[in-house]
This record gives C-alpha cells, structure tokens and sequence, in this order.
C-alpha cells in the first residue's frame, strides 16, 4: 500500500498567515536598493552611476515598501515550501495588517489535495469486453461503402434517405443572423427530429422547409431552408476491387484485417473504461476537493483543442464534467506517483522517443533532439510515471473479465 508523503489534506483551497518583521524587511532594502540604482536616473548622473547613498535617500519610500513586497513574497514561499504544497493557482491576498511585530498578511491559494489511499485489493471492479461477430465487421465494411459513395442529383422529390442539398438561413425579428450555404442534410431520424421529418419529405429543387422554434432566450426564430437539389447515395460495389481501393490485399484480407483491428479497439474501450471506473471508485473513497483553477485551466484547453470559443458559458458548463474528471484522474496518480517513489528509467525514455518518434515518422534521435530543445522530456518522464501508476493501480485491484 502507498505510503503517505507529507500531509493529508484533502481541501484544495487552503490558507496561511505570515507575519513579516522589520528585521526580515532590512534584509531586502539592501537589495532593492540596488536594483534602483542600476536603473534610476539622477540628475548629473549617468543611470547606473549615481551613489546608492544618493538613490536610497531620492527614493526611499519607493525602496522601503519594494522590500516590504519582496520580503512578504519570500516568506510566504517559504512557508508554502515548508508545507511541502504544490500550488496550482495564484496566490492571493486576502487581508494586510501593520502591527507592532510587523506585517502580517493572510492569503488564499489552491494546492493538489493529498490522501491516504484506500485498501485497493479492497476494490472489485467488472471488465467488460465486447466480443466481435461478424455482423460488426459487415458494419464497417458498409461504414467504408459510405465514405467511398457518390452522391447523384435526382430528378423527384425527396424521399426517407435521400440527402438534400440547400441554404441554410436563421432568421430573427425579421433579420437575418446567420447564413450557409450548400449544407448537405440526409432526410433520416438519425440525422433529423421525427416530429419535423415530414417537412424534408416530397421536396424538390426550388422548394423551401421553414421551421419555427423559440430559443434559450425565449426569441422566435425561423430557420429557412432552401432546396437546391435532391440527391441519392450510390454505394461501390463490395468486391476485390474494392478492398484494394482501401489498401488492402483483397476482401478475405480485409475482412480478416478489419476483425483484428476491431478486436484491439474493443480491448483498448473496454481497458479504458475499466480506468476511468478504478478513478471513480477511488475518488468516491476518498472524495478530495478539486482545485477549481485546475479544472476551469482543463476546460480550456479542452474548448480550444475543439475550436470552441473557451470564453462562451455554455461551451464551459457543457464541458466541465469531463474536465473534472481529468482533474481526478490527474491529482489520483500524482499522489500514487509520490507516495510509490515511482521514478522513469532511461531505457523507459528511449522507448517511449522511439515510439513516438515512428508514429511521426522520425528519426529518434532527431526527435529527441528536437525535444530536448523544446523543453519537453519532462512531459515524456510525467507520460511514463502516469502510465506506471496506472498499471499498478490496476494490477492492485480485483477485476473480473466479462465477454458480453
């Protein structure tokens, strides 16, 4: 089991008042000072050149309250360095107060929260595997139909499965808001709400489907769609010229590849989700606070990695859950790692340059090169430890295997 190292704490927000004296403020002046004189200018001087007598004098109110800030700074660091913390947000200043033994602040940051992990041989947890038939693999040979088909412009209304091709408008108080053009819809309950398929249905080119709703802010719209052909999809033929038009061999390889292929993802869902739910029993065992910054960073980036504007709310709220659950997933490892003393070897780094640097095909060498350059081969150290931590966790567990 873990060994805990330093304090539990499972509070992310956390607190802390230093009180800075007027000796610890003296220690600083002398090195303000001569920050000043480097970079002040006084008159008759050249800047750097003036006495520091002359720039402590000219400016000692300035110098005074800048080691006052430095000294504050530094004892506050100090004491978050002392509580063996590591903070993930700024630190703020809550409250300042001049007494008699100095000055003392109270300020407010958040930390990664560190527990005691529960008793893991403790946890039972089920592994479910999806078996693959045959039927799956016909599934996606007809996905690869459909990505190689050919819409043709019919000549007749549309019909269910068609796709029409319009122009799309969005029109508010009279106004129009929003336009696009050549959009391509299929008329299907999977693409379209059954309680407004029928306007898509027995429309032809020329014709338009109006649809009225009322929005999150309770405004009419109407969205104007304008028909500018109906069209079918034709599917390629399923035979050996079709394989080799996909790469491969002929349709037995194919088939035969596809099926290893959906055997590997099938595996790698079911690993994945056996993890995410050895994440969630730990963390209702344990129930640590999330750092707030931490998952507002995490959304983010998640936003910004969809080309989501990360500054609109609902984006936010839409992706907040799956942000606190990386959260989770990160701060679980990060103590496992710690309290495990886990550490990377260079045979583990080689390995994981070189397997990187194949699925970008390069160099190794060149590639570790280039990260070494950017600063990068602690993320590739912090990718090895969090999949070695993984690894135990689940090793340490029970987990019985199901083929559904």
């Amino acid at each position: 089991m873990a060994k805990l190292v330093g304090n539990v704490n499972l509070k992310a927000t956390r607190e802390l008042v230093v009180t800075v004296s007027e000796e610890e403020f003296n220690e600083h002046i002398e090195k303000v000072a001569r920050e000043y004189q480097k970079k002040v200018k006084l008159q008759g001087f050249r800047p750097g050149k003036a006495p520091l007598e002359l720039v402590r004098n000219a400016f000692e109110r300035e110098i005074i309250e800048d080691a006052q800030e430095e000294a504050i700074k530094h004892k506050i660091y100090d004491e978050i360095k002392a509580r063996k913390e590591d903070v993930v947000s700024e630190i703020y200043i809550k409250d300042r107060k001049n007494g008699q033994d100095g000055i003392t602040v109270s300020v407010e940051y958040e930390a990664l929260p560190s527990f005691i992990f529960p008793n893991l041989s403790h946890i039972k947890l089920e592994r479910k595997i999806k078996r693959i038939s045959e039927i799956d693999v016909e599934n996606e040979i007809e996905s690869y139909r459909r990505q190689l088909g050919k819409l043709q412009v019919l000549d007749r209304e549309s019909e269910e499965g068609d796709f029409l091709i319009v122009d799309y408008e969005e029109i508010e108080n009279g106004k129009t808001v929003r336009k696009k053009q050549n959009l391509t819809i299929q008329v299907s309950n999977e693409n379209i709400n059954g309680a407004i398929i029928d306007k898509f249905l027995h429309k032809k080119r020329g014709d338009t489907v109006e649809i009225d709703y009322m929005d999150e802010e309770n405004k009419k719209v109407k969205v104007v769609y304008n028909v500018k052909d109906v069209a079918e999809l034709f599917l390629p033929e399923v035979d050996d010229e079709f394989a080799k038009k996909l790469g491969y061999e002929n349709m037995e390889k194919m088939r035969e590849e596809i099926r290893e292929y959906l055997i590997k993802e099938s595996e790698k869902a079911s690993e994945d989700e056996l993890e995410w739910h050895l994440i969630d029993e730990i963390y209702n065992r344990v129930q640590f606070e999330l750092p707030r910054s931490l998952v507002e960073d995490r959304i983010t980036i998640i936003a910004q990695s969809f080309k989501y504007d990360p500054k609109d709310p609902e984006v936010r709220k839409s992706l907040e859950k799956i942000a606190k659950d990386i959260v989770k997933k990160e701060i679980i490892l990060k103590n496992y790692i710690d309290q495990e003393n886990l550490e990377t070897t260079e045979e583990e780094i080689s390995s994981l340059i070189e397997e990187k640097a194949k699925n970008y095909r390069m160099d190794p060498k060149a590639y570790r090169a280039e990260l070494e350059k950017r600063g990068l081969i602690d993320e590739i150290k912090d990718e090895i430890l969090r999949n070695k931590a993984l690894e135990l966790l689940k090793n340490s567990v029970k987990v019985e295997v199901i083929i559904e």
